[in-house]
Parts: structure tokens; C-alpha cells; sequence
């Protein structure tokens, strides 16, 4: 009886065929492999990257996420299969980049200027009470002219 249950057993393990998928530049194993076999069986790779599969499969479909997706025979492959990840596939990369003069923080600072009443307004404090005064005075107070610009203007409409 032990016999024939070891050799069942052993004909089993001769039906199976055992792969480890790998990265091509670490050689580290990769886990979780998607692998779909020409048998309709999908199964994804344990912790240290191995996969069995039918002896019957004669093709496998390989995809991950961080990966190049691979269609392989299987009487092709010896016991390791190479994944090549994707970020080794670019090709070209495009730098984009603004001169000296495009300073989108100097235009920002521009922008965010008050001029003097909102400053006034934004900085009453309201536990002092409102000084309804003090704001028509901010909202109606005449620009001091300098000499030069009156004398220019009275030159003007003389």
C-alpha cells in the first residue's frame, strides 16, 4: 500500500513543471506574477517568486504591474524566467522649464498686494469696536501731490 501511494505521488510531481520568476537587473524573485497557462489555469506567484504548472501547458502568459507583460513556450524555459520592469523601457524623457523672467511666485506676491484701505480694513480689530469715521476718512482721503507734480499741473491748465 505505501508503495502505491509513493508512486502516484512521484507521478504527480513528474507531471507538474516548477518555474521562478525573476527581475533581469536585481535577479531578485518577484511576487505576485500573474501567469496564465495554455491549460486555462491562472495562478500567481508565491513570496519567493515560484509557480508550478501543468505539464500539459505549453504556453504562459506572464503580467505584472511593475513589469513587462510575456507570452512564453514553455518547452523554451528552463527553470527561470526573466521579467524586464517597465521603468528600464523608457525611452525618451522631456524637461520643460520657464526662464528667469516667468517667476510665478514673484506674480503671485503682486497679486496678493493690498493696497492701503483693505489693509486697514483687514487689520481692524473688533474687539475694539468699529470706527465708522476712520473708514470714511481711509475711503475719502485726497493723494498728497508733491510740489513738482502741482506746479506741473498749474502749468498745464495755465
Amino acid at each position: 500500500m505505501l508503495v502505491c501511494c509513493f508512486a502516484v505521488l512521484s507521478v504527480s510531481a513528474i507531471a507538474q513543471k516548477r518555474f521562478v520568476v525573476v527581475d533581469v537587473e536585481t535577479r531578485v524573485p518577484i511576487r505576485g506574477v500573474n501567469v496564465q497557462s495554455s491549460a486555462h489555469r491562472a495562478d500567481t506567484t508565491d513570496w519567493q517568486g515560484l509557480i508550478t504548472v501543468p505539464d500539459s501547458c505549453r504556453t504562459l502568459s506572464l503580467t505584472h504591474v511593475k513589469y513587462e507583460s510575456r507570452i512564453l513556450n514553455v518547452e523554451e524555459v528552463t527553470d527561470t524566467i526573466f521579467l524586464i520592469s517597465k521603468l528600464m523601457g523608457l525611452n525618451e524623457v522631456v524637461v520643460f522649464g520657464k526662464g528667469k523672467g516667468d517667476d510665478p511666485l514673484k506674480e503671485l506676491k503682486k497679486s496678493m498686494l493690498f493696497d492701503k484701505t483693505e489693509l486697514e480694513l483687514a487689520t481692524a480689530d473688533p474687539s475694539r469696536g468699529f470706527n465708522i469715521l476712520g473708514l470714511f476718512q481711509s475711503l475719502f482721503k485726497r493723494k498728497k501731490e508733491s510740489k513738482k507734480e502741482r506746479y506741473r499741473r498749474m502749468l498745464k491748465e495755465y
